[in-house]
């Protein structure tokens, strides 16, 4: 079972069709694609840290003259870590554009979980 946090508008309705389901948990499509995936969900002050924070790993790599075996294990760390927290940083960017929690759903797959928090069982 996956666990999603719902989170829709303060001002809308519990049983709003517009709701946004988060998976709780590790972000595959993060970890691959880094800032690409936050420009997806339009966070653009995630993607500016995140192209920040990838590019001063990069320039102390090359400063410090890592082996490639080094370079690859820092990045590794880097992207596991942005694959770690990526829903976090999601969850928190829509906090900021007005959506609250609603609940806590959980189901096979998105599709389940939007059938339990709509029709019932919550």
């Amino acid at each position: 079972m996956k666990i999603f946090t719902v989170h829709a508008r303060s001002w809308s309705s519990a049983g709003d069709s517009d709701a946004i389901f988060v998976r709780e948990g590790f972000s595959w499509p993060a970890f691959v694609f880094g800032p690409f995936w936050a420009l997806w969900f339009g966070m653009w002050r995630t993607t500016i840290g995140l192209l920040l924070v990838s590019g001063a790993v990069s320039g102390i790599v090359v400063v410090t003259g890592m082996t490639d075996g080094a370079e690859l294990a820092v990045t590794l760390a880097l992207q596991t870590t942005i694959g770690l927290w990526a829903n976090d940083w999601r969850r928190y960017a829509l906090g900021r554009r007005d959506f609250n929690e609603r609940a806590v759903v959980s189901g096979r797959n998105q599709q389940d979980a939007e059938e339990h928090y709509f029709v019932g069982g919550r």
